[in-house]
């Protein structure tokens, strides 16, 4: 009796539908991709805006004046630790850009950066802790935080890093959302920046991977 070959697939087709599988995912990974870099920058520039609040309102609180890192030098404290400490942010996931390493909190010296070299006019305090926000002329072009590499402290390769210079060589800023590095701005708007902007603003910048083995720099 002859076998009924009808309902079935042959070999050619099955490689076709194969094929073309394929071709879809080919076209559909890249675009998931693409959204989920996104979403990651869109979460990175909102952890930004909630924090351009908290500092505002501690500034008010305290006369006038930021705290940018501790006083007496100290791992576990830095300027994260003091708007959190003074402020409700809820999660501490709120200081860490969630497209780079360590990508969730894990302690106050991996998290976005400060700007550590604030005009001296502008600081008071023990090594210039202090920051008088209301000191800077031109508040919409002060880069006060920003998405950071960890090149400038020793053995924190591919790592955000509490601080950053716009004065100097080294990359501390990371334009790491399709060439753009998110920052707040000490208006408190928040603004991705691309190449030109950030060449504007005078900040050494690394557009590409974060390989640079770390040195004592900050």
């Amino acid at each position: 009796m002859r076998r009924d070959l009808r309902n079935g697939f042959t070999l050619i087709e099955l490689l076709v539908v194969i094929a073309v599988i394929a071709i879809l995912a080919g076209l559909l990974l890249p675009a998931i991709s693409k959204a989920k870099q996104k979403a990651k920058a869109t979460a990175c520039i909102n952890n930004l805006k909630q924090i351009g609040v908290a500092a505002q309102m501690y500034a008010e609180d305290f006369e006038g004046l930021l705290q940018l890192d501790a006083i007496i030098p100290d791992p576990n404290v830095t300027w994260g630790t003091i708007l959190f400490t003074n402020l409700n942010l809820g999660q501490r996931d709120v200081f860490v850009c969630p497209a780079y390493k360590p990508f969730r909190f894990e302690n106050w010296q991996n998290i976005y950066g400060i700007r550590r070299d604030a005009p001296t006019n502008c600081v008071r305090g023990p090594a210039g802790v202090f920051f008088r926000v209301d000191c800077v002329s031109s508040p919409t072009e002060y880069l006060l935080v920003a998405d950071t590499t960890s090149q400038g402290v020793a053995g924190w390769t591919a790592r955000n890093c509490y601080v950053f210079r716009v004065g100097g060589a080294t990359k501390n800023v990371h334009a790491r959302h399709s060439g753009r590095a998110n920052g707040l701005f000490l208006d408190a708007h928040v603004e991705a920046c691309n190449q030109p902007r950030l060449e504007a603003l005078g900040v050494p910048t690394e557009y590409g991977a974060d390989t640079v083995i770390g040195y004592f720099g900050l």
